[in-house]
Formats: structure tokens, sequence, C-alpha cells
């Protein structure tokens, strides 16, 4: 899932050095002034069950299931303040187009890639991620090494009986 037509995902490279399970969700300012703000200052219950708090100045999700990065997010420090990670909304995957994040990349099956990435650590397993997700702490696993990441925008690919897809131009890139 990628960022809508008014919020689009960039194009760029990053390395990934780790992962974050159970992440908190640090509210970029923009988001922040779409309601979350208002809500933690007019309903401050309402925003608690949802994990919204204003902490040290800002405004801050607390891990869980209903967390907007879902229970990974991969360090890949870019300018854009963008990452690949997890969702709560998975019915979103099932979308023929999946424009709909404020620019981040969501991942299916967020938790497998992770176990992938980290399986690069002796002995790390799908068990592993699992205790650490379950255990509901948050908690930084880097890799042994960082690893390239390109986010790309390809209206074009190859099917799997060889011929070429196109899939939509949600971003109207394509002349």
């Amino acid at each position: 899932v990628v960022g809508r037509t008014t919020s689009q995902a960039p194009v760029f490279s990053s390395r990934i050095s780790g992962v974050i399970l159970n992440p908190w969700w640090e509210l970029p300012s923009s988001i922040a002034a779409e309601g979350v703000a208002a809500m933690v200052r007019n309903n401050p219950a309402a925003a608690a069950r949802r994990g919204y708090v204003f902490q040290d100045g800002r405004y801050r999700q607390r891990p869980g299931a209903g967390n907007a990065l879902g229970r990974m997010k991969l360090v890949m420090p870019n300018s854009y303040t963008v990452y690949l990670h997890d969702t709560p909304a998975q019915a979103l995957f099932a979308n023929p187009v999946r424009a709909a994040s404020h620019g981040c990349v969501r991942v299916g099956d967020a938790l497998d890639f992770a176990t992938t990435l980290l399986a690069a650590r002796p002995g790390w397993t799908r068990a592993s991620t699992d205790a650490v997700i379950s255990g509901g702490q948050t908690r930084l696993v880097e890799l042994p090494r960082p690893i390239p990441v390109y986010i790309t925008y390809f209206t074009a690919e190859p099917a799997a009986d060889g011929s070429i897809r196109y899939p939509a131009d949600v971003y109207g890139r394509d002349r």
C-alpha cells in the first residue's frame, strides 16, 4: 500500500539497518493537524483508547494492535520520513489500487518480511519475531549489515506468462 495521490510515496534509496518491533508512531505535524491533536486536546479518553499521547512536545501513538505502523517498522533513514512498515488495515491489500497511505509503504506479510531480514542474525527465526511481538515491548533489532532499499515507481512489469502488465499510473507520472 503506497501513498495517496495527495501524499505520494517518493522515489528514493536508503539502507535498512534494523527492524523495530512493536514500534511507537511519531506523528508528523501534518498528520497530527488532521485531527489527532484536536482529539488529544478535546477528548483525551478517546485518544487514549486509540493509543495517542502528547509527550515532550509531540504526538505519538503507543505500540499495539491499532498502531498505524502495525507491529514492525524498518529503520531506513531518509529525508522524506517515509518507511516500510506493517499496518492494522490489512483489508487494503485486497484492493486493486492501493494508494491509501500518507506516503509510507505498508508491507503485506510484514512480520514474515521482517523475519527474513532478521534471519541474517544467527538463530533468529519467526518464533523469535513472534516472541518479541507477543511481549509487547518496543525492541530495535539491528541487522548485521545494512541492506540497500530502493523505493521506485514503475507502471510496467513482467507478468507470470512472460507478457508485460501495465498497472494503473495512480500518480499520473507517465505521458
